[in-house]
């Protein structure tokens, strides 16, 4: 049986990546019963990127371009998408990733797993076939330390608990904005992961490819600072 999925991606100055991705990704339409793809856009993006996918709403009307000025932080982004996305009333979210880090590829491992034995699908970078591609030591030592950090906290059986590419039924995704989110910053994809880690959860691998090494101190700070927080709060988990 068919699904209902909504995407989203947030997209800020990436007039480079964000048509191929559009496209590609409304090649998977033929996989659900009803689809639909959110674009959303504030004014960190100064460059041509809105015009683009704009053009591309006129002529697709399975996307939808979401104009948020309102955001102030990469929280705010991802919370509308996530909003926009339940305004569908669909069974499954997927978030994914603009800038040329994801592969809309990896969404037909999503597939199988569409079903009511999973509540959440993850994907992977470090579990068997999962790959994070032109990273140099550093970024790739963050994100494999972050997440033994957050195992060594919270238990659980996934092996990425930083990634950005995951799929949500929508009765998860309800509680996740109904709780709300502590973090500011980048830290979110792992927060969201330590609410749902006693839920029904499948861990798919998908590829990464870095497009930037960079690494913000304030992330850093924030995430240690947060795990401590949510690790003696009363309720950490959905």
């Amino acid at each position: 049986m068919k699904n209902d999925i909504a995407i989203f991606t947030p997209m800020a100055n990436e007039e480079k990546y964000a048509k191929n991705l559009i496209l590609e990704l409304l090649t998977y339409r033929k996989f659900f019963k009803k689809f639909k793809i959110f674009i959303i856009i504030d004014k960190v993006s100064k460059d041509n990127t809105y015009n683009i996918v704009k053009d591309l709403e006129k002529k697709n009307t399975s996307l939808k371009v979401i104009w948020a000025p309102q955001n102030r932080s990469v929280v705010d982004a991802y919370m509308q998408g996530y909003k926009s996305c339940l305004k569908t009333n669909y069974k499954w979210i997927l978030e994914i990733d603009s800038g040329g880090t994801h592969t809309p590829k990896d969404l037909k491992k999503f597939l199988k797993y569409m079903n009511d034995d999973h509540d959440c699908i993850f994907g992977s970078r470090f579990c068997l076939n999962g790959k994070m591609l032109n990273s140099n030591f550093t970024r790739y030592f963050f994100s494999k330390f972050g997440s033994l950090l957050t195992k060594f906290f919270f238990p659980m059986k996934i092996s990425d608990t930083t990634s950005g590419y995951q799929m949500f039924q929508k009765k998860i995704l309800q509680k996740i904005i109904k709780k709300g989110l502590l973090s500011k910053d980048r830290f979110f994809q792992t927060e969201i992961k330590i609410y749902t880690r006693n839920k029904k959860i499948k861990e798919v691998p998908i590829q990464y490819i870095c497009t930037s090494h960079s690494l913000s101190f304030f992330s850093i700070i924030e995430s240690v600072y947060l795990l401590i927080l949510i690790k003696f709060s009363r309720k950490n988990y959905l």
